[in-house]
């Protein structure tokens, strides 16, 4: 997290802070552009928010000579809290829950970063890295899992295509991509069809798996010929 203010924030100053009590506390703060804002610009995306939806992904660096861009994935699972606030934007990995939490905040120019893990933890790195990652089946690593209620956090409903097309955007780099329904109660047929049937046929080597769906949202994607749902489970994400 250091090194990607430093590289990437275009901040003369970066701010560390670390304390102790029951829990070891990380925040790396600095003042520079804001990662959503790089992001979007690398990107060339829409909105400063849509680079959250990349961040979950993982596999996202704007220089791949000298990054793989697995950071932020990774360190946002290690720890049993994790928080980047950026601009008027923020989002969480909250480990006990197993879910992502978005918010609208305004906390001014630069990027904080923070961190927090149980001094009584019982996490193993080897267990995180082998959920995603296997050297056997491709480099780096090879699973992915989206929360498409983040696509929801301006109460906008998942119906478009051109949604969808900026859901699927880069899933070709992995062979599996868990996709986690929680908390969307429906989604339209355009949605379901580019990316169950469009971008299926296209990337054959991608496996989608569509879990925790609303019988709705499980109709819908049957519909397409998408693959049957399932409840998520401790292999998932």
């Amino acid at each position: 997290m250091v090194n990607n203010a430093i590289e990437h924030s275009g901040s003369k100053t970066i701010k560390i802070e670390v304390s102790k009590n029951g829990e070891i506390r990380f925040a790396i703060i600095d003042y520079g552009i804001g990662i959503f804002e790089k992001i979007k610009n690398d990107l060339a995306l829409e909105e400063p928010n849509h680079a959250i939806l990349e961040l979950l992904k993982g596999k996202l660096t704007s220089d791949p000579q000298q990054h793989s861009g697995d950071g932020i994935f990774f360190t946002s699972r290690i720890f049993d809290t994790f928080t980047v606030t950026s601009g008027n934007l923020a989002f969480s990995w909250l480990k006990n829950s197993s879910r992502f939490e978005f918010a609208n905040r305004d906390s001014g120019p630069g990027t904080m970063v923070n961190m927090a893990i149980s001094t009584t933890s019982k996490l193993s790195l080897a267990d995180i890295f082998n959920e995603y990652a296997d050297p056997d089946k491709q480099p780096g690593f090879y699973r992915t899992a989206v929360p498409l209620q983040i696509m929801q956090h301006e109460g906008d409903s998942l119906m478009s295509r051109s949604q969808a097309r900026r859901l699927v955007n880069r899933f070709d780099r992995f062979l599996e991509v868990v996709l986690d329904f929680t908390g969307v109660d429906f989604i339209g047929q355009g949605f379901a069809d580019e990316i169950f049937r469009v971008f299926a046929q296209a990337h054959p080597a991608t496996r989608l798996i569509p879990v925790n769906c609303t019988e709705t949202v499980e109709k819908m994607i049957a519909h397409v010929g998408g693959p049957a749902t399932r409840q998520q489970d401790s292999k998932n994400c």
